[in-house]
């Protein structure tokens, strides 16, 4: 599957975990943090903007330093299983901060 390419507003940031229950244990694993964007994907219209969430890893927001009202790009696939992650796309390639935000 070809990677859909999307940009836009960053509107939130959250660390991206995923819990697991076993009978009367619980555990959790960090995953990488889970960022809501109002923008453009798949090279639609950008006057037909959505919110959409993606997933990266730590190393990625260690190197970029995300925050709320930047604008970034890049490439990324839809979730194979929308019930284990807790964002809509991942595995997230060429990403870029294309404007810092305030």
């Amino acid at each position: 599957m070809d990677k859909l390419n999307f940009k836009g507003l960053i509107t939130s940031i959250q660390p991206r975990i995923r819990l697991t229950r076993s009978f009367d244990e619980a555990s959790h694993t960090y995953l990488g943090y889970a960022i809501k964007i109002a923008g453009t994907i798949d090279n639609q219209d950008f006057s037909k903007q959505t919110i959409f969430s993606i997933g990266i890893g730590k190393a990625a927001q260690a190197k970029f330093n995300f925050k709320v009202n930047d604008i970034i790009s890049g490439e990324c696939l839809p979730v194979s299983d929308p019930d284990i992650e807790p964002v809509d796309y991942y595995k997230v390639s060429k990403l870029a901060k294309a404007a810092e935000g305030e």
